[in-house]
């Protein structure tokens, strides 16, 4: 990485990382050919701190020119960031407080960047100060580091426990790099947006280092400037000719959500022809969504084929799957019966196989859970004993999908399967349907199977909880007639707003939720009637 970085110090001065804190306000602009000199300066000031090779620090990853360059200083020093979510306003201080220490405890973290954010934090090591601005080392060069050296620590999302840490070395690093920059071709003279949380996988990797590994222009923003104006960043990347980007479904649901009241005039306002790849993964894909999205943005000029569905994990860097550049999107009929997208051939460097649940690797289109080996998978989790692959080197992801002619689909989680009729459903499929009614709010549905029960809990609008019953009976109703099967009434349940904990990539804490449910914790969330 640290090389590709000194070698875009011949970019042209007009080229680097533009980061925006409104799009349509101008961007804070640093050029590539800054960076080795910035990089090395914080490196210097970091070491007079006393860090040195092999230093762990706890690294909130805010979305700022200081602290990413903190990051790049750290690496170019030797020193291991642990890159974790920074803290924000709405996270209750005390829980993220723990979070911290258990961090720092774990994995013998000696420093705590001190970013802004945690100014009303307590930290539960000493904090490290970030570099004072404007420091700079003329005629710097950075090390290009082996490729055992480790880069940095990215974590699992932590659905169904504590994140696990995923140690990065530069040579797995620089692999994947080179899987998704030839995946999606861009050149240095192109540009790419995104608003991805940089300590996410797919922020840090995916949205930005990729950037940096060609040296093309880097459209910056924290992911709240997209949830502030969706249409303002569609905007921004027809104006800026932005040909790029790295989003989760959840940005394709919200985008729909928030403009599919504007005419196709104002559509037609936001230029999006030059768009050729979006990668598109991080959750399942809701595929009446997806369509009614290209459809709206028609007008616009976005092209059917611009959306990439992928496949990735922490424990492989990111990406291990993803539909190539202009490739048909292939839908085709899973095994269990449901519409299912093609997340495209696996990289060549990995190999790929599925197990059922008899032990048996499994041949085309049959459902199991996905393996992995090769390419650039770590060989163990941070600072935990043993490989992660099993006797055999495979590593069992947890994900379940199938293949079909040589491409990958995903189905689900291990852990959000459900059986019915000697059917293997997802709770994704259950959500994805009750989340097409329109009194349902969107993003706010959790479907598990508890025992021989079905439950659904999910928010919905005025109109549905003052009518309980009638509003229960449809979404009952739906399920048959989405996916065939019936859901008892009593086992429908709604939740008032932010009753659902979500990881720190916004996935559901799926466990925690059912547990939540099974010890009554949930009572008195469940609506029995109006005004409730």
């Amino acid at each position: 990485m640290l090389e590709h970085i000194q070698r875009n110090q011949e970019c042209p001065p007009e080229r680097g990382l533009h980061l925006y804190e409104k799009y349509g306000d101008p961007a804070e602009f640093t050029p590539y050919r800054d960076f080795p000199e910035r990089i090395a300066a914080s490196a210097d000031f970091f070491r007079e701190q006393g860090i040195g090779p092999g230093t762990r620090v706890v690294f909130p990853f805010e979305t700022s020119v200081p602290v990413i360059f903190a990051f790049l200083a750290l690496m170019e020093i030797g020193a291991v960031p642990l890159s974790v979510k920074p803290f924000v306003l709405n996270t209750p201080r005390e829980g993220y407080q723990e979070f911290l220490a258990r961090v720092a405890a774990d994995f013998g973290a000696a420093r705590i960047l001190g970013v802004p954010t945690l100014a009303a934090v307590d930290l539960p090591v000493e904090a490290l100060p970030l570099p004072p601005a404007g420091l700079r080392r003329a005629g710097a060069r950075l090390r290009t580091p082996g490729d055992d050296e480790l880069a940095f620590v990215q974590f699992s999302s932590g659905s169904t426990s504590f994140p696990k840490g995923v140690p990065v070395t530069h040579g797995r690093l620089r692999a994947n790099l080179a899987m998704i920059t030839r995946t999606d071709g861009r050149e240095p003279e192109e540009r790419v947006s995104s608003w991805l949380p940089l300590y996410h996988d797919m922020g840090l990797v995916g949205g930005m280092l990729s950037c940096f590994t060609v040296g093309c222009d880097l459209l910056l923003a924290e992911p709240v400037t997209f949830l502030f104006d969706a249409r303002g960043w569609w905007e921004h990347m027809g104006r800026e000719r932005a040909i790029g980007t790295v989003i989760p479904n959840f940005a394709v649901d919200y985008s729909l959500k928030l403009m599919q009241d504007l005419d196709p005039e104002e559509i037609a306002e936001l230029d999006l022809s030059g768009m050729r790849s979006i990668y598109l993964g991080s959750e399942p894909i809701n595929l009446p969504n997806l369509e009614a999205f290209l459809d709206l943005m028609a007008p616009a000029g976005l092209r059917r084929d611009v959306f990439m569905p992928c496949y990735g994990m922490a424990e492989a860097v990111l990406l291990v799957a993803s539909r190539p550049v202009g490739g048909e999107i292939r839908v085709v009929t899973s095994p269990s019966g449901v519409p299912a997208i093609s997340v495209g051939r696996p990289m060549a460097e990995f190999a790929v196989r599925l197990r059922g649940e008899d032990g048996r690797v499994c041949g085309e289109h049959e459902l199991g859970e996905i393996e992995l080996a090769g390419g650039s998978l770590a060989e163990a989790y941070f600072d935990r004993p043993g490989s992660i692959e099993g006797p055999d080197g495979y590593y069992a992801t947890g994900d379940i999908g199938f293949l079909d002619a040589g491409e990958l689909f995903i189905t689900g989680r291990i852990s959000d399967r459900i059986k019915v009729g000697g059917r293997s459903l997802f709770a994704a499929d259950f959500e994805q349907a009750v989340e097409q009614l329109p009194f349902v709010r969107e993003g706010r549905t959790a479907v598990a199977q508890i025992g021989t029960d079905i439950v659904v809990l999910t928010e919905v609008d005025r109109e549905a909880r003052d009518d309980v019953p009638d509003s229960r009976a449809r979404i009952v109703e739906h399920l048959v007639r989405a996916i065939g099967v019936t859901v008892r009434a009593e086992d429908v349940h709604y939740l008032k707003p932010g009753q659902l904990p979500r990881t720190s990539s916004g996935k559901l804490q799926r466990r925690a939720i059912v547990a939540a449910y099974e010890q009554g914790q949930l009572e008195g969330l469940t609506l029995a009637g109006p005004g409730s």
